[in-house]
């Protein structure tokens, strides 16, 4: 292989291994991140982003040293538990870089569902969107009241809309939002 495309094979599988973390406290450390992360595997690199000022921005990286343990950790997240890192829910994908080619960038779509039924739950929008569109879903958030908009012991209820997050854009088929 020609150096230039030994480098190109490089960045596509050091995309493989390198993951984006969303959705972290502001008071994570790059330390806790990486000790969390280690449970997947080997971690080779990782950092929480932080502004001018050294907050954290409530993001990262980290890069594992094979794309087993990427995808282990993929699979921890979409397998029911999700990852909760220093205390707080957070969001997992692989990071592909800005300048990646359109078939290096995950088909992650996420897509607004209106008119639901006040009795739709989360599990029956997953359940149907797997059933019917071959795909895995990622994320199902259902809007509800605000809870102080409520009367005293009562739960909020649904609004009759929210979002879902599927892995394969195609998979959406013959829907139009």
């Amino acid at each position: 292989m020609a150096p230039r495309d030994q480098q190109n094979g490089d960045k596509k599988e050091e995309a493989l291994r390198k993951l984006f973390v969303g959705g972290l406290s502001r008071e994570t450390t790059d330390d806790q991140m990486r000790e969390y992360f280690n449970g997947f595997g080997e971690v080779v690199d990782n950092i929480v982003i932080k502004d001018n000022g050294g907050n954290s921005k409530g993001f990262g990286f980290v890069t594992f040293a094979t794309k087993d343990s990427a995808d282990a950790c993929i699979r921890a997240k979409n397998d029911g538990g999700g990852h909760s890192v220093n205390g707080k829910v957070v969001e997992v994908k692989r990071a592909i870089p800005r300048d990646a080619e359109p078939d290096q960038r995950e088909k992650n779509t996420k897509m607004f569902l209106g008119g639901l039924n006040k009795s739709t739950t989360e599990q029956t929008i997953k359940e149907y969107f797997e059933q019917n569109f071959n795909c895995t879903v990622d994320s199902v958030d259902l809007i509800y009241e605000r809870k102080d908009s409520c009367a005293p012991g009562q739960e909020p209820r649904p609004r009759g809309f929210g979002f879902v997050t599927i892995n394969d854009f195609d998979a959406g088929g013959g829907y139009r939002p």
